[in-house]
């Protein structure tokens, strides 16, 4: 309470007392019965408004009567009463909820990130997170959990379907024919040497030799032998096999086409193997042990972690890739009308429910509040915020009074 209005109020109940009696010895002249009137009623008017101010606050003059220090008294009506037009008038759910819908909050976020983004306590954040969250990756338990993902993975593949596909994936690129060709110029680059040639003419002589035979079919193997040598006849049995060779590596020719036809047939015949399919389910069985599934895909987490960092690590990873990809993916989300509007939906829901769970608890921290302070200090508090405005009340009341008891005693002159 400001000190100037409660001096100024005491002054003016001051003043119409001094003029009530400074004007007693001339209340028989008709100007001191005129004046004294309106002291007189100055001061009743004063005293009264003293009294009335004073019973809000406390009891006046320390006399408990009745229908005083109205205040004290009364706090709880006041807190509740307050409590209550604050959570129900002037912070209504309704109020606070068209408020809050004329903000939109999404499109003030997005255009405040983007006016963020290229600040550099930012980056460091951007830096700070992206490290934070590669730190945080456990390779101990990451590690056996994808191995355990991909031996499961493995172990759920259809070995016949992979077959057959396989086996599509190689006739359809005509690799079967590829490896027939790369067997055949192998093939014919062993036929081809001279070593080769001499073998075999000397595994020819040798079934010559052995042929059980006798009279002129004896006499005529021998006559053959007797012609020819290693190099010979080794030689008629390599351009013998050159020439099939050339056979087999000429498109479309039948006994190519033939060779290749029943490689295919058996390529099909695969996925209904049951030996093959046994075998290629035991080997995946097998194989997470036989490669270290384990050990792999834990270095190979560790290389690909070890490289994350190292380019998290560089000056241009924040400005150069990361900035442009939030900027590209905020001015996305801005440029679509349709998720601009669901998103700001989602948030107002979000905040309504908040509002509807949490409502009641802006009365209870007014409430708290009040509850803070005692008697004393919420006097002194009220006394504080609206004691001026009531101090005028008695100033008012104590020139009321003077100018009200002029009127009377002139009256009274009068008649």
């Amino acid at each position: 309470m400001k000190k100037e209005a409660r001096y100024l109020a005491t002054a003016s109940l001051g003043v119409m007392g001094a003029g009530f009696l400074a004007t007693l010895p001339v209340s028989s002249t008709v100007w001191g019965a005129f004046l004294q009137g309106g002291f007189e009623a100055g001061v009743v008017g004063g005293l009264a408004d003293w009294f009335a101010v004073t019973a809000l606050f406390r009891h006046p003059l320390g006399i408990p009567i009745p229908h005083t220090a109205l205040l004290p008294k009364n706090r709880e009506k006041i807190t509740n009463a307050l409590v209550s037009t604050v959570q129900n008038e002037l912070l209504s759910k309704a109020t606070i909820k068209a408020r809050l819908e004329q903000i939109r909050f999404l499109e003030r976020g997005l255009e405040l990130a983007d006016t963020q983004l290229d600040q550099p306590a930012v980056h460091n954040g951007i830096w700070a997170i992206a490290r934070h969250i590669l730190q945080a990756i456990d390779m101990d338990k990451l590690a056996p959990l994808i191995a355990r993902e991909l031996n499961q993975a493995l172990q759920d593949v259809d070995t016949a379907k992979l077959i057959r596909t396989l086996v599509d994936a190689v006739t359809e690129n005509g690799y079967d024919g590829k490896t027939f060709d790369f067997v055949l110029d192998k093939v014919a680059a062993w036929v081809i040497k001279a070593d080769t040639r001499d073998q075999l003419g000397a595994m020819a002589l040798k079934a010559f030799e052995g042929l059980q035979s006798n009279g002129f079919m004896a006499f005529a193997v021998n006559a053959f032998i007797g012609m020819v040598n290693e190099e010979k006849i080794g030689g008629i049995i390599q351009n013998f096999l050159l020439t099939y060779i050339d056979q087999m590596r000429t498109a479309r020719h039948p006994r190519r086409e033939a060779v290749l036809q029943f490689i295919r047939k058996e390529l099909d015949r695969l996925e209904y193997n049951p030996h093959l399919l046994k075998e290629l389910e035991n080997l995946k069985t097998k194989l997470p042990e036989l490669i270290d599934l384990d050990a792999k895909v834990a270095h190979l987490l560790t290389r690909i972690k070890e490289k994350a960092e190292a380019f998290v690590d560089q000056p241009a990873f924040v400005p150069q890739h990361v900035v442009p990809l939030l900027r590209k993916l905020l001015s996305n989300i801005t440029a679509n009308p349709d998720m601009m509007q669901r998103g700001e939906q989602w948030i107002q829901d979000q905040i309504a429910s908040y509002l509807e769970q949490n409502h009641s608890k802006i009365g209870q921290l007014v409430k708290e509040n009040l509850d803070k302070l005692d008697n004393d200090k919420l006097t002194l508090l009220m006394e504080d915020k609206i004691g001026k405005d009531l101090q005028w009340i008695r100033v008012n009341g104590a020139i009321c009074g003077f100018i009200i008891g002029l009127v009377l005693a002139g009256l009274k002159q009068l008649l």
